[in-house]
C-alpha cells in the first residue's frame, strides 16, 4: 500500500485510490485527528483552570508532538501507522468497538449509533 500523503496527492490531483487504500487512509486521519483533538482539549483545559503550560499541557511540546506524529503518518502505509489493533477487518478491533458503542450508549441514552 502507498503513503498517506501518496493516497491524498492522487485524490487532490482527481485520481481515485482503491477502496482499501480510501478505507485506511480514513483510519489513519479519524486516529490523527483524535490525537489532536486531545492534545487541544489538555491546552485548553489547563488554561481554563489558571494553570501555567507544562509538559504535557504546553502549546510548544503538543505543536511538536502534533508535528511529528503528522510526519510519520504521512510517510507511512495508512493501514501499518494504524496497526492491528485498530483494522476494522480485526474481529478483535470489532469485539472492542462493539462494546465501547454499548457502553456509549449507555452512559449517554443514545439509541441510533
Amino acid at each position: 500500500m502507498r503513503t498517506l500523503f501518496e493516497i491524498i496527492e492522487q485524490i487532490k490531483s482527481g485520481g481515485r485510490p482503491d477502496y482499501e487504500e480510501l478505507r485506511y487512509a480514513i483510519m489513519a486521519l479519524d486516529a490523527l485527528s483524535t490525537f489532536d483533538h486531545m492534545a487541544m482539549r489538555k491546552i485548553a483545559e489547563r488554561e481554563k483552570e489558571g494553570k501555567k503550560p507544562f509538559l504535557v499541557s504546553s502549546a510548544v511540546f503538543q505543536h511538536d508532538e502534533q508535528f511529528k506524529r503528522w510526519k510519520t503518518a504521512l510517510n507511512s502505509d495508512p493501514k501499518k501507522w494504524c496497526g492491528e489493533s485498530n483494522d476494522p477487518d480485526s474481529p478483535e478491533y470489532q469485539k472492542c468497538r462493539a462494546l465501547a458503542l454499548r457502553l456509549f450508549k449507555k452512559v449517554t441514552g443514545e439509541s441510533s449509533i
